[in-house]
């Protein structure tokens, strides 16, 4: 059993891996790398249990490499990664221990490969990397440009890339397209509601839901989410909100302004009908 992020996994660990042998033949391996929302290693579903990457460079080198274009990176850049303030001399035979570790943890001599240039993670498996296979959905949905193709992406998304390594360096460029990636896939399948849990500030997902709002004849929550996008706005941004919010905003006050002197010309209390709904869903803005 494996703990990640909160969530009991009740697939099986094993203590030791051992991979086959050449003689025995190693057609049949697969191995799923996760890295969103969490790490995990399986190799023919079985997790890696989490004390096999107790020590820090190992579990980084296999992270490190699974982020990487075909599993592959120059040892230089290995290197100025994972120990950036040591000479490439000082720092050969820690990789070396590193992928010494990484190789007892996922059960083969050739799960990591040092040669000449590179550092080769698995490169005679079957790898699957959820980060790799999220960012080929969403890429192909956002040309789509429909929603079920939206929601099948967004559905791979277990969470933010490797929220243990937050201040790795290495980390950031990849979790920031991911990130932007989920972003525009939630506008994409119109889910305003996940799009502002993932961006607050979100200032298009905040009108949205506005105007949805008001479709619905509700102009009090619409104006509850328009304060939501100028607090939002301020508190993320120190900025006011844009042009189209502020229409909407006068638009809003409009509406409820002239509902409240047809109210009190017509003495109309407040158990009456509401206005016809051709008035409160016609919409407010370009």
């Amino acid at each position: 059993m494996v703990i990640q992020a909160g969530v009991v996994d009740e697939r099986p660990t094993v203590d030791v891996l051992r991979w086959p042998t050449e003689a025995e033949g190693r057609n049949a391996i697969r191995v799923e790398v996760v890295l969103l929302g969490g790490f995990e290693v399986r190799v023919d579903g079985h997790a890696v249990a989490s004390r096999h990457w107790s020590r820090r460079h190992s579990s980084a080198l296999v992270k490190l490499l699974a982020l990487s274009a075909g599993r592959s990176l120059h040892r230089e850049l290995v290197i100025d990664a994972l120990w950036p303030d040591l000479t490439i001399d000082d720092a050969a035979p820690r990789l070396h221990k590193a992928a010494h570790y990484a190789r007892r943890a996922l059960g083969h001599r050739d799960a990591i490969i040092l040669n000449a240039d590179t550092v080769n993670l698995c490169p005679q498996d079957d790898v699957w990397v959820d980060m790799v296979q999220f960012r080929q959905l969403a890429e192909d949905a956002l040309r789509d440009e429909g929603v079920a193709s939206a929601g099948g992406a967004l559905a791979l998304y277990g969470g933010d890339l490797l929220p243990r390594d937050l201040y790795e360096p290495w980390t950031e460029p990849h979790r920031l397209h991911l990130r932007r990636l989920h972003l525009e896939l939630l506008h994409q399948a119109k889910d305003w509601h996940g799009a502002l849990a993932a961006d607050p500030a979100d200032e298009p997902a905040h009108l949205a839901l506005a105007q949805r709002y008001l479709e619905r004849g509700d102009r009090a929550a619409a104006l509850r989410q328009l304060d939501q996008l100028d607090h939002a706005m301020v508190e993320a941004l120190g900025l006011d909100p844009s042009q189209r919010a502020l229409d909407l905003r006068r638009e809003l006050t409009r509406r409820t302004r002239r509902r409240s002197s047809i109210d009190e010309v017509s003495g109309v209390g407040h158990d009456a009908p509401s206005c016809p709904a051709a008035e409160l869903t016609q919409p407010c803005c370009a």
